[in-house]
C-alpha cells in the first residue's frame, strides 16, 4: 500500500478512479435535471446572498402557472418580484420592498411608463403588462433604485 501525501498532484489513475465513482453515483442516484434551477430558486426565495451579482432569478412552474421570481438587492433596499402571465397573455408583477414602506414605483419599458405606489407593507402590483424588456425605478425616502433590465 502506498502512502498518500496531500501535496502530491492528482495523476491519471486518480482521475480514472474519480470518474468511476462519479459514474457509479450518477447511475445509482442521478441528480434531478432541474437541480441547479431548484437551488437558485431556493436561494432567491430565502433571501440568501452568495455574493455578487445582487440579482437572483428563478422560474417555477406550479400546475399550469409559470412564475418568475426575481430579487434585486442593494444596501438600502431589496425588491422582490413575482412575475406571471395572465390568461389573456399579459404580464402581472407583484412586488415587495424591504424595508417596507409606501414608496413610488415606476415600471419603464421601451414605450411605457407605469407608476404605482407600494402600500405601508411595501407591497405593490402592476398588471396588464406587455412582454418585453423593462426595469423598475423605486423612489424611497432616502434612496432611488433603478433595477437592471429584465424581460417580461
Amino acid at each position: 500500500m502506498t502512502s498518500l501525501r496531500p501535496d502530491e498532484p492528482i495523476d491519471e489513475l486518480d482521475v480514472r478512479i474519480l470518474a468511476a465513482v462519479r459514474d457509479l453515483w450518477t447511475a445509482a442516484d442521478p441528480p434531478p435535471a432541474d437541480l441547479v434551477e431548484r437551488i437558485r430558486c431556493a436561494v432567491a426565495l430565502h433571501g440568501l446572498r452568495l455574493g455578487p451579482p445582487s440579482v437572483a432569478v428563478c422560474r417555477q412552474r406550479t400546475g399550469s402557472e409559470d412564475v418568475g421570481r426575481i430579487t434585486f438587492d442593494s444596501d438600502a433596499l431589496t425588491i422582490s418580484l413575482s412575475v406571471g402571465v395572465n390568461r389573456d397573455g399579459t404580464v402581472r408583477m407583484d412586488g415587495r420592498l424591504s424595508p417596507p414602506g409606501s414608496h413610488d414605483v415606476e415600471l419603464r419599458t421601451e414605450d411605457q411608463r407605469l407608476s404605482t405606489r407600494s402600500d405601508v407593507h411595501g407591497r405593490f402590483t402592476i398588471n396588464g403588462l406587455r412582454h418585453g424588456p423593462a426595469h423598475l425605478v423605486v423612489s424611497a425616502t432616502d434612496v432611488s433604485l433603478t433595477t437592471p433590465s429584465i424581460t417580461l
